[in-house]
């Protein structure tokens, strides 16, 4: 298997996050169900892909050696309010910055 730079991933999660924010922002029913994923909603897989954003960009960021808890990453929990597209789109936005 052949290994891309460390600057291909980071572009490649950049293009990933912007193809889904751009179906958080085009009016897409946040409740709506994930056909690969049924019992999730669309705001339920986004919530889960910024965590995981950020919890890996923090076990990069400080070269963890033990097993670092998802809530110890800053910012993890999300926006406070559910069902807020423009909320939701600025934080999955910063968590694709933090890798």
């Amino acid at each position: 298997m052949t290994l891309l730079a460390h600057d291909r991933y980071c572009d490649e999660i950049v293009h990933q996050v912007g193809r889904l924010r751009a179906v958080v922002t085009s009016g897409a029913e946040l409740t709506a169900t994930v056909p690969t994923c049924p019992d999730w909603t669309l705001e339920d897989l986004v919530r889960h892909v910024g965590r995981a954003l950020r919890w890996t960009g923090l076990i990069v960021g400080t070269r963890a050696e033990q097993d670092v808890p998802v809530d110890r990453a800053p910012g993890a929990a999300g926006p406070a309010a559910s069902g807020d597209a423009a909320a939701l789109d600025a934080w999955l936005a910063e968590s694709g910055e933090v890798v």
